[in-house]
């Protein structure tokens, strides 16, 4: 199994904001897990938390998040923003933009699905979950989790239908510590911005420049039952703004997007 070498780690990213304190689990149920246990212990914003394996990870709404170990990075980065707690979601739109951009320098054609997945070839490169939380005294922080798949050669069951890796896109071989350096170095600068609305509007206009999800047809499914229509922009938070058959512009908090199949989706929904 290949490991992570926290010194070579290190010294990639010696002074970046965001790996003040880097942890390397050899195991772990879950970085995201690992990284609130360590808020509540007053840990620093800019505290990384990596594992060679990661046995329980979790996406969005529940899901599992499978990594095969020694091909995949998992980590978490615990986050004490500075602007207020209506500007978090914010982070997971940075987060998306920050790691498209870098799996794009390794040769990647990686494009953004709302909200927070990285896509290449029509298949899920990389997932985001980003949770906010508060410790004793009501301290806000968020831990911000990112995975992607490195190394995989292929997948079982239905994630070969689904799922790619860095290695199945541009057939080469790179080394976890070299993606999680790119990662952290093109986040950087993003999550600063979403506290100043005039350099995230210039970060959403990236975004919207590399999304896949953007003036297509969409199904969404979400706590309310399923919406079908066309993805026609973001708003200032980042939720979808979504067109439906009848003129109505909804605005969608949350849901799983679905790109296949969704012009048919629309039809039946129109019967």
């Amino acid at each position: 199994m290949t490991r992570i070498d926290p010194a070579a780690l290190a010294e990639k990213l010696a002074g970046n904001s965001l790996a003040r304190r880097i942890i390397v689990l050899e195991e772990t149920p879950s970085t995201n897990l690992a990284a609130k246990a360590l808020a509540a212990e007053d840990a620093p914003s800019g505290t990384l938390v990596l594992a060679n394996r990661q046995t329980a990870g979790r996406g969005r709404r529940g899901r599992a998040w499978q990594s095969e170990a020694g091909a995949a990075v998992c980590m978490s980065l615990l986050l004490r923003p500075e602007f207020p707690a209506e500007c978090a979601p914010r982070i997971t739109i940075a987060a998306a933009l920050g790691v498209c951009r870098a799996l794009r320098t390794f040769g990647a054609d990686a494009a953004i699905k709302w909200p927070n997945d990285v896509y290449a070839g029509g298949k899920k490169l990389s997932g985001i979950l980003s949770e906010l939380g508060t410790q004793g005294g009501g301290r806000p922080y968020i831990v911000c989790g990112i995975g992607i798949n490195v190394g995989q050669r292929a997948f079982p069951g239905e994630l070969a239908e689904t799922a790619t890796s860095l290695l199945l896109e541009t057939g080469h071989t790179v080394a976890l510590e070299r993606v999680i350096s790119e990662v952290l170095c093109a986040l950087a600068p993003l999550f600063p911005a979403c506290g100043e609305d005039a350099a995230y509007a210039a970060l959403m206009e990236e975004y919207c420049r590399l999304s896949c999800t953007l003036g297509r047809q969409v199904k969404i499914t979400g706590v309310d039952g399923v919406r079908c229509g066309r993805a026609e922009g973001l708003d200032t938070l980042g939720r979808l703004l979504l067109r439906t058959a009848d003129g109505a512009l909804l605005t969608i908090q949350a849901g799983d997007v679905s790109l296949r199949n969704a012009e048919n989706s629309e039809e039946r929904e129109k019967e």
